[in-house]
């Protein structure tokens, strides 16, 4: 990851122990790691400004980048946007490499959705080499929650 030029306006590292993303009455508190750079990546509008895109990318490339969506409750809509914004993410600079993904939506899922998200979840899993989260709270995370053993992009 190049340290020595200057980061795109999109791309903040933001001091403190712990990097908050909110949006819609949805956000996501991550602990920042003792070691490594992190940085928080503003896609919608930021390193993606047209078509479906995910809202943020927290990238700390010695654990994993996690590609981010904050929704009201449209799951299909927010794994269609993690999908479109994956390929871009890859063949960024500061991309590391392994990748998870991370969905924060509405309260309450219903058994139909349950099965789909489990259905997402493997083929993330499977096809991607990542961890899909989907939650239905706003709550703290650590990076290594999203490593999926074994996996990397190269």
């Amino acid at each position: 990851m190049p340290s020595d030029r200057a980061l795109p306006d999109y791309v903040q590292e933001p001091p403190g122990p712990w990097i908050v993303i909110k949006e819609h009455k949805r956000s996501a508190r991550f602990r920042k790691p003792d070691v490594g750079r992190l940085l928080v990546v503003l896609v919608d509008t930021g390193l993606i400004t047209f078509g479906e895109r995910a809202d943020y990318i927290l990238a700390h490339p010695p654990i994993v980048d996690v590609i981010v969506e904050l929704k009201g409750s449209d799951v299909s809509k927010a794994i269609r946007q993690i999908k479109a914004t994956r390929p871009v993410w890859l063949c960024h600079e500061l991309c590391g490499k392994k990748l998870g993904a991370l969905v924060v939506r509405g309260q309450g899922i219903r058994p139909k959705t349950s099965a789909r998200i489990e259905q997402w979840k493997r083929e993330f899993r499977k096809a991607f080499k990542m961890k899909l989260v989907v939650e239905t709270r706003n709550r703290d995370y650590e990076f290594l929650e999203f490593l999926v053993p074994g996996a990397s992009r190269a």
